[in-house]
């Protein structure tokens, strides 16, 4: 009866390493109403709003650089002034890198970054100023992991044969993709133009959907747009955000699945549309997408087969104990004149709010993952006196939820991943006769985990081993077993003779220890000996 063996085909990401790194973004940063105009006299900073976009690498041997920019809208007062007015400060690139050994070109990586402090504060020490010193701290985290693709044995049978098993959970890689798109759009300048002098943007609130056969990614387009002035012939700058949806194909994918996206702004130009001046300009931007889609895969793969000659490949992955989401509603009453310098100020009606999940933390205990964080509000409203101007004001509203999760300890590995699906703005109590908002935000909360695990999988069952070793529990007392040679024999076909009782032993480490031995002329008869253990001799 001959060997059969199933196979089954995976992909999947050999992890070479990970690590993390934490450096500080510090620079002084001026506020001007226009890019040429003179710095603005600040008395007060109500709010800094900031992320991470436009997040990229490169690798090097044993290292990975870490690329970014730091994208921060500051809402400041000025002097001599109580209304609330917001300054963007689009670019603030970095760079900096995290060591990986066995890190090579040509291999990919997963980067996430995060941000983990940021503070705004007089550059002279006191206000008013026109110089503010911005301090902030990221944290990145690196994976680097090169794929795999393996016809994995799954099952063997034959005569004498003996199958070793191990279960195999891992995230398999279903396809990946990079897919170009241009966003157009038309907008009005808020003064007539004589000519667009610059624009910029990144790609933000990213989020995917996954259909059968695609995925649909979806985010915000933030573009400012500088242009010229027709009437003084000062740099004027207004910021626009393009909301754009983009599908990618992906043969296989299904919305069980996770998915994994980047975006960034290949080239973006703005033109005006007709004669100049005019306040109507065109942009197009091309985004260059990248969508990678994973599937959980539990299989039980053959690690071993005693009675046959095997071919094996050893991999590191991540054994994926599970995957568990959680939602928390969050919400939290506001009163607007809660900063020192407002008071007497009514609401006439809510406009929107925005939030973002700042400084994550979690704790593991048995079988749940507790998580903490703030999620920062802006909220936008028109107050009851004034012209119909929107004002802002912000909290930090501090969450603890946790995920339930069979089988977690405080030792388990585990990703968490945090965003905000909903938010909502309400005012409490009757128009003009209220001070108080409610801001309301809902978190899907996601816990991912693992543990680092080695498997030496079969990748190709072969012929039988002939003669087959009897096999013996213990190793001899002198550490090692003999074998006489036979008409036909060589090193090789020994080592493999051996594979049952030692594992992974090759015809170098008899030949080790068998020191003064001819490889290329044994004898008939010769006694040799096989070490008990792989590499001794």
């Amino acid at each position: 009866m001959p060997i059969t063996q199933n196979k089954r085909k995976i992909k999947v990401q050999h992890v070479i390493g990970e690590g993390t790194a934490q450096f500080d973004v510090v620079r002084n940063i001026q506020i001007r109403e226009a890019p040429d105009a003179e710095p603005v006299t600040v008395r007060k900073i109500a709010d800094v709003d900031a992320e991470i976009v436009e997040l990229d690498y490169e690798i090097l041997p044993n290292k990975v650089i870490v690329k970014g920019t730091l994208h921060k809208q500051i809402f400041y007062i000025a002097e001599g002034e109580y209304v609330v007015r917001e300054f963007t400060v689009a670019r603030e690139d970095f760079t900096d890198f995290v060591h990986i050994p066995g890190a090579k070109p040509g291999m990919d990586a997963m980067v996430d970054a995060q941000l983990l402090f940021i503070d705004t504060n007089p550059a002279n020490g006191t206000f008013p100023t026109d110089t503010i010193h911005q301090a902030a701290v990221i944290s990145v985290s690196v994976k680097v992991i090169e794929l795999v693709q393996l016809d994995v044995v799954t099952d063997v049978t034959g005569p004498g044969i003996t199958v070793e098993k191990d279960l195999f959970k891992v995230e398999s890689v279903v396809g990946e993709k990079e897919k170009q798109a241009t966003i157009p759009a038309e907008h009005t300048l808020n003064e007539d133009a004589r000519k667009i002098y610059d624009i910029e943007a990144v790609c933000r609130d990213l989020d995917y959907e996954i259909l059968p056969g695609k995925v649909i990614v979806r985010g915000t387009l933030h573009k400012q747009i500088y242009y010229v002035d027709d009437a003084d012939d000062t740099v004027q700058e207004q910021s626009f955000n393009d909301e754009f949806s983009v599908v990618v194909d992906i043969p296989g994918a299904e919305p069980d699945m996770d998915a994994y996206i980047k975006c960034k702004v290949e080239f973006c130009e703005a033109n005006l549309i007709g004669e100049a001046p005019t306040t109507r300009v065109k942009s197009n931007c091309i985004l260059q997408i990248f969508v990678k889609v994973t599937e959980l895969v539990e299989l039980n793969i053959v690690t071993n087969v005693k009675g046959a000659t095997v071919d094996r490949r050893r991999i590191r992955v991540e054994d994926i104990i599970g995957k568990e989401c959680h939602q928390e509603n969050v919400n939290q009453s506001i009163d607007v004149n809660a900063p020192d310098d407002v008071e007497g100020v009514l609401v006439k009606k809510t406009r929107n709010l925005t939030a973002r999940i700042r400084n994550v933390t979690y704790e593991k205990i048995k079988n749940k993952v507790i998580v903490k964080g703030v999620i920062h509000v802006q909220a936008y409203y028109v107050a009851c006196e004034g012209d119909q101007e929107l004002r802002e004001t912000s909290a930090d509203i501090p969450f603890t939820s946790f995920v339930h999760f069979d089988g977690v300890t405080e030792d388990t590995m585990v990703d968490v991943t945090e965003r905000v699906e909903y938010t909502d703005l309400k005012l409490e109590g009757e128009s003009c006769q209220t001070s108080i908002i409610r801001a309301i935000a809902i978190l899907e909360i996601c816990v991912r985990a693992f543990e680092m695990k080695d498997f030496v999988v079969v990748v190709d069952v072969k012929e039988a081993v002939k003669p087959v070793i009897p096999p013996t529990d213990e190793c001899p007392p002198e550490g090692y077993y003999t074998y006489t040679i036979k008409a036909g024999d060589t090193l090789a076909k020994v080592a493999m003779m051996f594979q049952n009782k030692v594992p992974g032993i090759t015809w170098h480490d008899i030949l080790r220890a068998n020191p003064g031995i001819n490889p290329n002329r044994l004898r008939i008869g010769q006694t040799i000996k096989i070490p008990c253990v792989v590499g001794k001799g």
